[in-house]
C-alpha cells in the first residue's frame, strides 16, 4: 500500500483504542517501524512471516545417498571405498560403469542461449555456415542444471534393464542401481535374481509362469478396495496436485477395468458356470460409477442443514467427463462382452 492508505487503515484500526488517543497529524509523523510499534502494543499486529528454508541444491544423483549406500555402490562399481563422501561422489560420477547413473530423469527445460545457439538465423551470421554452430551449442551448459538430465535412465528403464538381466525390479532407485553394477561387475555381491531361466541360444531370460489362479473373486474385498481407490478421505485428498485431481477419475476407471479382466474374463467365469459371481461384482462396480458415496453426501447434508444453502442429495460425485475415454473403449465393451457370455437362462 502508498503511505497515505496504509496510515489510513492504521488509523481506522486503532484511532479509537483506550490506551492511545492518536491523531492523524501524529500518525504523519511516525515513521513505518514506530507505526508497526503501536500496533504491536495495540495487539493488532500480524505475526512476521517466517523465512523460507532454500533447498539444497544437488549436483548429481550420487549426493542423495548415503556413505554407506555410497560405498556399496563403489564396491559393485570395482572403485575404491576410502574418502569423504564428496570424493565417493565425484568418484563413482567419473567411473567406467557408475557414471552412466550419475543423474536422474526430468525432461530438458528451455534454454534461450541453446535455442539461439542451435537454431540457423539467431546471433552470428557464423552460425549458418559449417560446424560452428554445432560447436557453439556444445559449449552451452544443458539447460537443466541439477542432478536430473534428460538423457538419464527413468525408473521405469532400470526396470526394464533388471528385466532383461534377469533381475528383481523391487526397491528404490539405489536398488536397481545397485543390482546392475554387481551384474555387470560381479562384484560388490551377489544381486537377488527373478525365478526363471536365460536361454542359452539368444541370451534372453525368460521369466517363470506362475500358474493361473482360477479362484473366484471375493465380491466383498474388491468393493472395500474400489470404493478406497475411488473416495479416498479429505485429508488425503488436501495433499493431492491439480493434476491428481484431473486424472483421478480415469485411473480408477482403469483399475476397476482390470479388476474386470482380470478377476472375471481372465478366470473364465462365464465358461465355469459363475456367471452369479461376475454380475455381483459388475453391479459392485456399477453401483459406485453411477451411485458413488453417498454416506458421504448425507452426511455433509447434515452438517449443512438449516444454513440457507441449496443442496443436491442425488448423483454422484464420479466425474465422468474426465474419463469418457475409458467408459468408450474399455469399460463399455467389457459390459457387452459379459452380456453375450451370460446365458439366456440366467
Amino acid at each position: 500500500q502508498t503511505s497515505g492508505a496504509y496510515i489510513d487503515s492504521l488509523r481506522a484500526s486503532i484511532y479509537h483504542q483506550e490506551d492511545y488517543i492518536i491523531t492523524m497529524s501524529m500518525l504523519h509523523n511516525l515513521s513505518y517501524s514506530q507505526i508497526y510499534y503501536l500496533k504491536q502494543k495495540a495487539g493488532l499486529a500480524g505475526k512476521k512471516k517466517a523465512k523460507k528454508t532454500k533447498k539444497h541444491k544437488f549436483n548429481n544423483w550420487f549426493e542423495k545417498l548415503t556413505l554407506t549406500e555410497l560405498k556399496s555402490l563403489c564396491r559393485a562399481s570395482k572403485l575404491a571405498v576410502s574418502g569423504t563422501k564428496d570424493e565417493l561422489c565425484i568418484r563413482l560420477c567419473n567411473g567406467d560403469l557408475s557414471g552412466d547413473y550419475a543423474y536422474e530423469y526430468a525432461p530438458e527445460r528451455f534454454s534461450r542461449a541453446r535455442f539461439e545457439a542451435e537454431m540457423p538465423g539467431y546471433g552470428s551470421c557464423d552460425e549458418l555456415y559449417g560446424s560452428s554452430r554445432n560447436n557453439n551449442a556444445a559449449s552451452l551448459p544443458p539447460a537443466q542444471q541439477g542432478c536430473k538430465r534428460d538423457t538419464a535412465y527413468t525408473n521405469q528403464q532400470l526396470k526394464d534393464l533388471c528385466r532383461d538381466k534377469g533381475l528383481i525390479v523391487s526397491g528404490k532407485r539405489y536398488d536397481l542401481v545397485l543390482r546392475l553394477l554387481q551384474n555387470k561387475s560381479g562384484k560388490g555381491g551377489a544381486p537377488k535374481r527373478a525365478a526363471g531361466t536365460i536361454n542359452e541360444e539368444t541370451g534372453v531370460f525368460q521369466p517363470k509362469k506362475r500358474a493361473k489362479s482360477m479362484k473366484p473373486p471375493n465380491v466383498e474385498k474388491l468393493q472395500e478396495r474400489i470404493f478406497k481407490k475411488c473416495f479416498p478421505s479429505q485429508e488425503v485428498k488436501h495433499k493431492w496436485s491439480n493434476n491428481k485431481y484431473k486424472y483421478h477419475p480415469s485411473e480408477c476407471m482403469t483399475y476397476m477395468s482390470n479388476i474386470i479382466e482380470k478377476e472375471i474374463f481372465e478366470k473364465e467365469l462365464f465358461e465355469r458356470g459363475e456367471e452369479k459371481c461376475a454380475w455381483e461384482l459388475i453391479n459392485v462396480i456399477l453401483n459406485i460409477i453411477t451411485v458413488g458415496n453417498e454416506a458421504r453426501r448425507k452426511e455433509w447434508a447434515a452438517e449443512h442443514s438449516g444454513r440457507g444453502i441449496f443442496m443436491m442429495i442425488g448423483g454422484t460425485e464420479f466425474e465422468l467427463n474426465r474419463c469418457s475415454d475409458n467408459l468408450k473403449y474399455t469399460f463399455l465393451p467389457q459390459l457387452v462382452k459379459a452380456m453375450k457370455a451370460t446365458s439366456k437362462k440366467s
